[in-house]
């Protein structure tokens, strides 16, 4: 599904963050994409999402009918920042927006916004405006109004960050939810947490470069570059 080919960028006239001989994902897995502050992950996200242009290299990704897109329609590949954008409305009200880009109309909106909000805990919100949820509450909206555009590929950018406990085992249990409806994520972290303990592969920024890894029971095996993951 996504093939990168010698990638790099940079700043200015800085030296680049890092560089990305190859890169191919199948697009099926839950990654943990970890480096430390200032490794360039949030520039890698950006990147993969079309939000950015490479100083070099190509970003490929391909669809189930074999098409490249670069990036693909709207809706299938979205990123997700930290702090996530919010409509300045109310909590249901940042839903009924998708529900139009999604052409539904009466019963069946209000239906499907139900049952969203039910299903990340924000049900008694519906009518709080939205920029007055916390920060665990805005995270689980931003993940309902992305999860009702049915993404394909999902890019989330420290979607635990500063939050405590028992938001992040919500966060976790929706993301989790969310890949079993066939979506792929990949996520970043510079911290460990018990949402990337459950992650299947591993791409880890250092020393300039990616290295790519499978998690077993926690433990990250790394593999050369331009293998599978």
């Amino acid at each position: 599904m996504l093939e990168v080919s010698r990638l790099s960028h940079g700043f200015g006239r800085r030296p680049p963050l890092w560089e990305i001989p190859h890169l191919r994902w199948d697009g099926r897995s839950l990654v943990h994409l970890r480096g430390d502050n200032g490794s360039g992950k949030t520039t890698l996200l950006r990147l993969l999402a079309g939000l950015d242009t490479p100083r070099r290299g190509t970003i490929r990704w391909t669809l189930d009918d074999g098409a490249p897109a670069a990036p693909p329609r709207f809706g299938d590949l979205l990123y997700l920042h930290q702090q996530p954008y919010l409509f300045d409305t109310s909590v249901a009200g940042n839903l009924r927006h998708v529900a139009r880009w999604q052409g539904w109309r009466g019963d069946d909106a209000r239906s499907r916004i139900a049952s969203m909000l039910a299903r990340c805990g924000l049900a008694d919100h519906a009518r709080q405006h939205a920029r007055s949820l916390s920060g665990g509450e805005r995270m689980r909206l931003a993940l309902a109004r992305a999860w009702l555009l049915s993404p394909r590929v999902l890019l989330l950018d420290e979607p635990t960050a500063s939050l405590d406990r028992q938001a992040i085992d919500d966060i976790t249990a929706l993301i989790l939810s969310l890949r079993e409806t066939g979506c792929a994520i990949v996520l970043s972290a510079h911290q460990q947490s018990v949402l990337t303990e459950r992650c299947d592969a591993e791409w880890h920024l250092e020393r300039g470069g990616l290295q790519v890894g499978d998690m077993q029971a926690g433990i990250a095996e790394p593999r050369p570059l331009g293998a599978d993951s």
